[in-house]
């Protein structure tokens, strides 16, 4: 008797330790798996605990045939089915192996021995489920060992089961005979109740793998409530399983009192209605637990989507919002575009009806154009702005857009920034104060592009919200690592201004995207809106960060952390008082350096690009020969020793390249040390080191300045044959020539920015027409060539051509030529014809109607002769 009551308690607390664990895991991580797990054992207790408490109260086992004994066991041991076949792997469906036939038989066979005892029917459903149980457990291990590498894991649900089942049949066909095989029946009970902890935990297991193949979250229900459901239920199963026994006890011995003087036997009758009614109280309050987890979950579920839900239509309340300041930002550019060259068109047409004896009128008249050529680039930069704010953005939000980093020079960012700034700071009466700490170190490697363009979005966005003060930016670094080449500085750049300041209501928002803070007040105020998201995006990049600290009607600050490493440990200096000399001596131009005994080499394959470098150092009396090929420089630099080498790196037949590579190889050549400078389009971040890893000595970019070209010749020239100019303040001489600037105006009515074409020959007026005259006799061969070269989609050499005529329109001035051969340039250089087609046509156009143009307007220009030699386009 005492096996029995062992079996018995065993049996009830390994259900009720798997029905914890398994009611605890679906706490935890609520999936489809664990709760019919939970469910198998809610069921099971029904049974065992009935079993169990009539056992210890009666003395005797319930009657088998008793609906009561066996109803939770039944429910239970059709879970467990259902559970095997939807953890079952898809590749597991369909598969057959004969093995699955061996428990058929056999359990035929253990029925045929248990019907005799009563119960048909229950016998008959519980021997059927089992087989079924058996079947489909192995089936799984037969399919795990022939696809192991596409099973999700080892099948320990499967191996349970059979356990189990094995357990299961053990008990119940040992049952039917007497000892000794009778007594295999408690050995086969203690097994099964192993093999319940063992389900349990496979279960656990398979449904995890089961949600994280199908990526369903787990619950995010809060700690605590977690911790009051397990310690709840574990209360009220103490009370319960307590009670019950207790119940049960003291029924049995008052109807045994009452038995004594009624001499009624049929009264016990009433304890299994009782403990049955008690074994429900177990898995009701389980089912409460997994009611109450499943709710709470779809409620907070519920709430999350109604917070992404709001947050979505935040959302596309901000993007409406914005969509609707672009348009307006977009549509002012382009109105006063369109509204100033209308007005161009209406002076034209004055000019032009005017008689030539009215010259004073004329020249009114191409003054008033050139202002409003002037708005119409103001709007055109406004527009290009927007653009790219755009593109950025579409950019970081697709995961293109990368950090590219390569060594640079930081006085030369910082001074290309703040002379920006400068001028637009004075434009609307703003003082413009920079502080750079004097350790700052020079050389840094980092993407350059990037840190350009947060210092410039910071300080864009001073200017934009700051009507009266200053705008003050300040550098310094933050060196944990020390101060060494190597080493990585946090560099530490505030800009801070007198400006309109930003509610603390608003700080949340302000990095946001899409979003400008009062738009009411800040509606003149041009922009997307994406500058500071932009900012973030790029210094997260980067691994860096931003700050903000204001205080509404009196100002900002921001501070941006960039990390940044040191190449070389030379110091900044007194960068402020660098930069004050700099916008003084950027008033007047004088040229730096004469250097009559010295000799340089110009090779380009372009004639007008020869003329340009020419003309830049004309005034330096510095002795220049030219060569339009990379095979007539080699000749050249054969004979003929040279100080400097200035050599083009895109030019047809052979490149600058093999050009350098050749004379390198001449070891008794007259040239073979010579310093050789790469002159190039190419201005992305990291050319200049994949071009002095070639082996050139430096590299300049084009359309070549003469301040830079200079500096660089500086440089690289012999000291001894270099004398270095003073600086005097002289004004600028406005020319007299009245013809002259009746050409430029008639080329700005024509789209040219004369201006900009200037700038690239240092104002210097007649080197302008020059070179614009190079360009107008070069184009009907340059045209010719490109449609020869993309006739027969020659495109190594359309890309020459494309490249060259980006940087001679850019160097005149005629910048939207120039773009368009820079976006062909792109697609030649790749081979993507049909973007080349698309857009071949509309560039010969542009170009056509240039040099038509020019034809009209300086054909008959007569040029004054120059000691070049020219080349035609190869």
């Amino acid at each position: 008797m005492f096996l029995e009551y062992a079996e018995s308690i065993v049996d009830l607390g390994a259900n009720i330790i798997a029905l914890v664990v398994c009611l605890f895991q679906y706490i935890n991580h609520k999936n489809k798996a664990v709760m019919f797990t939970t469910a198998v054992y809610i069921c099971a207790i029904m049974s065992c605990y009935y079993w169990t408490v009539y056992l210890l109260i009666m003395g005797e086992t319930p009657d088998v045939s008793d609906f009561y004994t066996y109803v939770g066991w039944n429910v239970a041991y059709l879970l467990l089915l259902y559970i095997l076949l939807i953890t079952a792997p898809s590749g597991e469906k369909g598969f057959f192996h004969p093995l699955m036939l061996i428990p058929i038989p056999l359990n035929v066979w253990q029925l045929s021995l248990y019907l005799p005892f009563g119960g048909e029917a229950n016998s008959i459903y519980q021997v059927t489920i089992m087989t079924l149980i058996c079947v489909f457990s192995i089936r799984r291990v037969c399919w795990y060992l022939k696809n192991k590498s596409e099973a999700p894991g080892p099948p320990f649900l499967a191996m349970s089961l059979i356990l189990l089942a094995t357990a299961s049949f053990g008990m119940w066909t040992s049952s039917c005979f007497d000892a000794p095989i009778g007594d295999l029946y408690y050995p086969f009970s203690f097994v099964s109740s192993g093999a319940y902890l063992l389900v349990a935990l496979a279960a656990a297991s398979a449904g995890r793998a089961v949600e994280k193949e199908a990526a369903e979250p787990d619950n995010t229900l809060n700690r605590k409530y977690r911790t009051v459901l397990k310690v709840g239920y574990l209360l009220v199963m103490v009370v319960c399983c307590l009670g019950g026994v207790f119940l049960g006890l003291w029924m049995r011995d008052t109807m045994r009192a009452s038995m004594e003087t009624a001499g009624e036997t049929g009264i016990y009758k009433i304890i299994p209605v009782v403990l049955f009614v008690i074994s429900l109280f177990l898995p009701a309050f389980a089912m409460l637990v997994v009611f109450v987890v499943t709710f709470m979950d779809k409620t907070m579920e519920n709430n999350a989507l109604r917070d992404a839900r709001m947050l979505a239509e935040r959302s596309n309340a901000a993007k409406s919002e914005f969509l609707a300041n672009m348009s307006h930002e977009i549509r002012t550019p382009i109105n006063a575009m369109l509204g100033m060259n209308e007005i161009i068109l209406r002076e034209s047409l004055q000019a032009r009806s005017l008689l030539p004896s009215e010259r004073e009128a004329v020249r009114a008249v191409f003054s008033d154009i050139c202002k409003y050529a002037g708005n119409i680039e103001s709007a055109g930069n406004s527009l290009l702005s927007i653009i790219n704010d755009i593109l950025d953005f579409s950019k970081i939000e697709s995961g293109k857009l990368v950090i590219t980093e390569a060594k640079y020079n930081l006085s030369s960012v910082l001074n290309d920034v703040s002379n920006m700034i400068v001028f637009k700071a004075r434009a609307k009466g703003l003082e413009f104060y920079i502080d750079v700490e004097n350790t700052m170190p020079e050389v840094l490697f980092g993407d350059e592009i990037r840190v350009r363009q947060i210092i410039t979005n910071l300080l864009n966005n001073a200017v934009k919200y700051t009507d009266r003060g200053s705008i003050r930016m300040s550098v310094k670094m933050e060196a944990r690592e020390g101060v060494a080449e190597g080493k990585v500085i946090s560099m530490i750049v505030s800009v801070s201004d007198s400006g309109i300041g930003i509610k603390k209501e608003d700080m949340e928002r302000l990095f946001n995207k899409f979003e400008r803070m009062e738009l009411e007040r800040n509606s003149a105020v041009e922009g997307t809106g994406l500058g500071l998201a932009i900012t973030r995006s790029l210094l997260d990049l980067m691994g860096g960060s931003i700050g903000v600290e204001s205080i509404y009607g009196e100002g900002s600050t921001f501070t941006a952390v960039i990390p940044q490493k040191i190449i070389s440990c030379e110091a900044v200096g007194d960068f402020r008082d660098k930069f004050e000399k700099s916008i003084q001596d950027a008033r007047v131009y004088r040229e730096s350096f004469t250097a009559p005994e010295a000799r340089i080499l110009i090779v380009d394959d372009t004639a007008m690009n020869l003329k340009v470098a020419v003309g830049l150092l004309k005034n330096t009396g510095i002795n220049i020969d030219t060569a339009g090929s990379g095979e007539e420089a080699i000749t050249l630099a054969g004979t003929i020793p040279y100080d400097v080498i200035l050599m083009d790196q895109r030019m047809p037949k052979m490149d600058g390249t093999v050009a350098l590579h050749r004379i390198r190889e001449e070891k008794e050549g007259a040239n073979h040390d010579t310093p050789i400078i790469c002159l190039t389009a190419d201005a992305v971040s990291g050319a200049k080191d994949r071009y002095m890893a070639e082996g050139f000595t430096d590299y300049l970019t084009k359309p070549v300045d003469g301040a830079s070209l200079e500096k660089m010749l500086i440089t690289y020239l012999p000291q001894e044959k270099v004398v270095v100019q003073r600086s005097e303040e002289s004004g600028d001489e406005e020319s007299s020539d009245i013809s002259v600037k009746d050409i430029l105006d008639a080329l700005t009515g024509e789209g040219i920015d004369t201006s900009e074409g200037l700038k690239y020959c240092e104002h210097d007026s007649e080197l302008y027409l020059s070179v614009l005259s190079d360009y107008h006799r070069g184009a009907p061969a340059r045209i010719h060539e490109m449609q020869t070269y993309y006739r027969i989609r020659d495109w190594k050499n359309y890309c020459i051509q494309v490249h060259a005529l980006k940087s001679t329109s850019k160097m005149i001035g005629a910048m939207e030529l120039s773009g368009r051969a820079a976006a062909l340039e792109e697609a030649s250089a790749v081979g993507r014809d049909e973007e080349i087609r698309k857009n071949h046509g509309a560039l010969i156009e542009v170009y056509t109607k240039l040099y038509q143009a020019m034809e009209r307007i300086i054909g008959g220009v007569e040029e004054p002769e120059e000691d070049i030699l020219e080349f035609s386009p190869q």
